[in-house]
């Protein structure tokens, strides 16, 4: 996929979107990303950054749960 069609694509992706939430989340992120260079890996101390890694490669259907557990997971989370 060329870079014009991912641009295309993020474009029609974040149109459709009408969350104010989701807009200022991807907005903040954008920014950050643009701004800074900084490998955030660096950022993490020796333990963090092996326990990372770790966790990036263990199977994929290990420690999962169902979507509806996490959706109620994060509604308690955003209640508080």
């Amino acid at each position: 996929m060329s870079i014009q069609q991912m641009q295309q694509q993020l474009i029609n992706q974040i149109s459709s979107v009408n969350d104010e939430d989701i807009l200022r989340m991807l907005g903040e992120e954008l920014s950050y990303s643009l701004q800074s260079q900084t490998d955030l890996s660096t950022m993490l101390s020796e333990t963090d950054f092996k326990e990372l890694t770790t966790l990036a490669n263990e199977p994929i259907d290990q420690n999962t749960m169902p979507l509806s557990e996490f959706n109620k997971i994060m509604e308690q989370w955003r209640m508080k």
